[in-house]
C-alpha cells in the first residue's frame, strides 16, 4: 500500500438547461469508479461537481418556456441529482456555477489576468437586432451555413455538417426572438493573448502523465498552429456575472465554467471545516485529476491552465479524456430514437440491478483514449450476463449455498488452495495498474479470468462428491472459493458498489483494498443472497423499442434477411487522391471517384497504406452512410477492409477493372 495520497477529483459539469443522458453517464461512471477505487485504497478524495449555468442557451431556453433562468437552473438541479443518485455517483459536492463563490474566484482570475498583462480590448463587429435592442450572440442567431448552405444553423456552428464559424458569417442571418433581420454594429470586448502563453502551455501539456498520448499531439498541433485571442465577455443582456469595471459587459460562460472546480470545493471546504488550500493551492500535495469529453479539450488544455497559473491555483496533474458513446452505432438523436435519458433508461429496464448493470457495461469499455464506443442492447446482454450473472454471480451462489448445506452456513476450519491464493496476488497488482491508469477494459478483463478460474477450480475440486468420502478436501475447496469470490468483490467494487455490498453483508466486512488477500477461515457467514439476476431481453426491449421494427440481424444463427443487406449500398470507387489527416497517425483522407459524384473519405488505414500506395487503387465502399466528421475531416463513406489475424488490413478492390461506381451485390 502507497502512502496516503490526497485528489481533487472532477468531471465536466453538466450544462443545466437538459436532463442527464446516458453520454453525461459515461463520464460520470468513469469518474466514480477512479473516486471509488482511490478510497478503497485509503486515499483521501474529494469528488466535486456542479451545474454549468451561465450563457445563452439558458437564456433561450428560459425565454421560450416563459419562465426566469433562475428557475430553469433551479428545476435542472434537482433532475441531475437525482439522476446521478439513481447510478450511484457518489459527489462530495454537487453545487452550482450561479453561487456567489463562483462570482468571486471568476473575479479574481480575471484580475489575476489583467494584472499579469494577458487581456485586451478590441472593437468588433456584431449583429444586433433593433427590434429587440440586443447584441447577438451565437445562440439567438441563425442563418444559413457558410461551408454547407445548410439552412437553420446557429451561429457558431453547423449540426448539418460541423463546421465552426464567426456568427457575422451566417448568410441570410435572423435573430431567433422576433425572426427579423439583424444589422451590423461596433462592440468592445475583452481577449486572452494565450500566444504570450505558449512557452508555458507547451511545457505543461508534455508534463509526465498530464495528457494521454493522443491528446497531447493533438494539442501540440493546436500550439503550432498558433494559439488565438479568447474572447471572455458577452453584452447584456446575459444571464451570467458582470465584469467588474464595465457597463454591460458579462464573463463569458466557459470563463466561469471551470471556475466550478474551485468553487464548489470552497463551498464543500466550508461545509466540513476543511480549507480549500490544501486542494487548489499551488504548493499543496493534492493532485488534481479531470475527467471531461474529447469535444471540451481545447478550453481544459489551454484556457484552464492558463487561468489557474496567474492566480496561483494548483494545475491539473492529470486528464482523462473519453470518445463520444454512440447508440445502436449512431450519434444520439431524438429524432431517431437514439437519444437515451438517465430517466427512461431506469423506468423502462424492468430489472432492479439495472443500474448496476450499466456502470459494469461502461466500466468493461472504458480505456484511457478518446476513442467512440457503441452502446447496444444485445451488448448490454452480454457483459451483465457473461461476466456478472453466469461467471462471478454462479461462482458465489455455489459456493454459498454449498457452505449453507454442508458446512451450516459457515465458512469451515480449513487451510486454503496456496496456488489460487497466489493467482489471486497477481492479479491484484495488475488490477490495481489497470485503475490506476484508467484502463478499466483491461481491469474487467482480469476479474472475468479469475472468475473463470474460480469456477473451474470449484468443478475440478468436485466437492459434492467429496463433502461424503473426505469431507476436508471439500472444505479447502470452499474455503479457498468464499475468499476467491471476497477479492473478486474487492476487485469490483469500484465499478459496481452494490453488487459488492451483498458479498460484504454475506461475510459481515466492510472491503478495502488490502482485503482481496485470502484471510478468512472458520466463520459464521450471514444469510445467502442472490447475487445477480440475469438480464433478459424482455427487460431490455423497453428501452430499444425504436429498433424492434428495423430489419436484424439473427443473433442466433448470425444471419440476416436480403433486405437487412439491401439497405447497404455497396459501390466500386477509384481513390483520385490521398493525404495524411492532421492530428492522426491512423487515418488517411481520399478523395474517391463514384463516376457521377466525387467525395472525401476518412479511412483508418495510415498505419497500412502510404497515401502513394493507394492512389489509384479501385476500392469498394459503403456508400449510403450517413457523413461524419473525423478530426475534424467530413466523411462521406466507409472504405472496406480486411483484418488478418495479426492485425494488419488488406483494402477490398475488385478482382479486375471496374466502372467508378458500378453496383457491388
Amino acid at each position: 500500500m502507497s502512502l496516503k495520497k490526497r485528489f481533487l477529483v472532477t468531471m465536466a459539469l453538466p450544462y443545466a438547461n437538459a436532463d442527464i443522458h446516458l453520454g453525461h453517464l459515461l463520464e460520470a461512471v468513469q469518474t466514480d469508479i477512479f473516486v471509488r477505487f482511490q478510497r478503497l485504497r485509503g486515499h483521501e478524495v474529494a469528488f466535486v461537481c456542479a451545474d454549468d449555468t451561465h450563457g445563452t442557451p439558458i437564456e433561450l431556453s428560459a425565454a421560450r418556456r416563459g419562465i426566469t433562468p433562475e428557475a430553469l437552473i433551479a428545476e435542472a438541479y434537482e433532475n441531475h441529482r437525482r439522476d446521478y443518485a439513481g447510478f450511484d455517483i457518489g459527489f462530495d459536492i454537487f453545487y452550482t456555477t450561479n453561487s456567489p463563490e463562483n462570482r468571486r474566484y471568476a473575479e479574481l482570475i480575471y484580475q489575476n489576468l489583467r494584472r499579469g498583462g494577458l487581456i485586451i480590448e478590441k472593437e468588433i463587429d456584431q449583429y444586433y437586432c433593433e427590434h429587440d435592442r440586443r447584441f447577438l450572440p451565437d445562440r439567438f442567431i441563425t442563418g444559413t451555413c457558410p461551408r454547407c448552405n445548410a439552412s437553420k444553423q446557429y451561429g457558431d456552428v453547423c449540426e448539418a455538417c460541423g463546421a465552426t464559424y464567426n456568427p457575422t458569417e451566417l448568410i441570410d442571418p435572423h435573430c431567433v426572438i422576433c425572426n427579423g433581420a439583424p444589422v451590423m454594429r461596433r462592440s468592445v470586448h475583452f481577449y486572452v493573448e494565450l500566444n504570450k502563453c505558449e512557452a508555458f502551455l507547451r511545457e505543461y501539456i508534455n508534463r509526465e502523465g498530464v495528457l494521454q498520448d493522443d491528446m497531447r499531439n493533438f494539442v501540440t498541433t493546436w500550439i503550432n498552429e498558433g494559439l488565438r485571442e479568447w474572447c471572455i465577455s458577452r453584452d447584456g443582456p446575459y444571464f451570467g456575472f458582470a465584469i467588474p469595471g464595465t457597463k454591460d459587459k458579462y464573463f463569458y460562460v466557459w470563463l466561469d465554467a471551470p471556475v466550478g472546480y474551485i468553487s464548489s470545493t470552497d463551498r464543500w471546504c466550508g461545509e466540513t471545516g476543511r480549507s480549500v488550500d490544501d486542494y487548489w493551492s499551488s504548493a499543496c500535495d493534492a493532485e488534481v485529476v479531470h475527467f471531461i469529453g474529447k469535444d471540451i479539450v481545447y478550453f481544459h488544455t489551454l484556457f484552464w491552465p492558463v487561468m489557474l497559473k496567474y492566480s496561483s491555483f494548483k494545475l491539473p496533474g492529470r486528464f482523462f479524456i473519453h470518445g463520444f458513446l454512440n447508440i445502436r452505432g449512431e450519434k444520439m438523436s431524438k429524432s431517431r430514437g437514439t437519444f437515451i435519458l438517465a430517466r427512461d433508461y431506469l423506468g423502462k429496464i424492468g430489472h432492479p440491478q439495472a443500474a448496476e448493470f450499466l456502470r459494469f457495461f461502461y466500466g468493461s469499455k472504458l480505456m484511457p483514449n478518446a476513442e467512440d464506443f457503441d452502446f447496444t442492447a444485445e451488448e448490454l446482454l452480454n457483459r451483465a450476463n457473461t461476466t456478472l450473472s453466469n461467471n462471478i454471480g454462479n461462482l458465489h451462489h455455489r459456493t454459498a449455498v454449498f457452505c449453507d448445506r454442508s458446512f451450516g452456513g459457515a465458512v469451515p476450519d480449513a487451510p486454503w488452495d496456496e496456488t489460487i491464493a497466489a493467482e489471486v496476488e497477481d492479479a491484484a497488482a495488475a488490477i490495481e495498474g489497470h485503475f490506476e491508469r484508467g484502463e478499466y477494459k483491461l481491469a474487467v478483463e482480469r476479474i472475468h479470468a479469475l472468475g473463470n478460474r474460480g469456477n473451474k477450480y470449484y468443478q475440478d475440486g468436485r466437492p459434492w462428491e467429496s463433502i461424503k468420502s473426505d469431507p476436508q478436501k471439500a472444505a479447502v475447496v470452499m474455503v479457498t472459493c468464499v475468499n476467491l469470490t471476497k477479492a473478486l468483490a474487492v476487485f469490483l467494487k469500484p465499478i459496481v458498489p452494490s453488487i459488492s455490498g451483498c458479498i460484504e453483508r454475506k461475510l459481515g466486512v466492510t472491503l478495502a483494498w488490502n482485503d482481496y488477500a485470502f484471510s478468512l477461515r472458520n466463520m459464521k457467514m450471514g444469510p445467502t443472497e442472490k447475487l445477480v439476476r440475469p438480464l433478459e431481453k424482455a427487460d431490455v426491449e423497453p428501452l430499444f423499442g425504436a429498433a424492434a421494427n428495423e430489419p436484424k440481424a439473427d443473433a442466433a444463427a448470425g444471419q440476416i434477411d436480403s433486405d437487412y443487406f439491401n439497405k447497404v449500398s455497396l459501390q466500386v470507387a477509384t481513390v483520385t487522391a490521398a493525404e495524411p489527416v492532421p492530428k492522426s497517425s491512423k487515418l488517411l483522407k481520399l478523395l474517391i471517384d463514384l463516376g457521377t459524384e466525387k467525395r472525401q473519405i476518412v479511412a483508418g488505414i495510415a498505419a497500412h497504406y502510404t497515401p502513394e500506395s493507394i492512389v489509384g487503387k479501385q476500392i469498394v465502399v459503403v456508400a449510403n452512410l450517413k457523413p461524419v466528421k473525423l478530426f475534424g475531416e467530413l466523411s462521406q463513406g466507409m472504405v472496406l477492409a480486411a483484418k488478418n489475424a495479426d492485425g494488419s488490413l488488406a483494402v477490398v478492390t475488385p478482382e479486375r477493372a471496374a466502372d467508378a461506381g458500378a453496383p457491388v451485390a
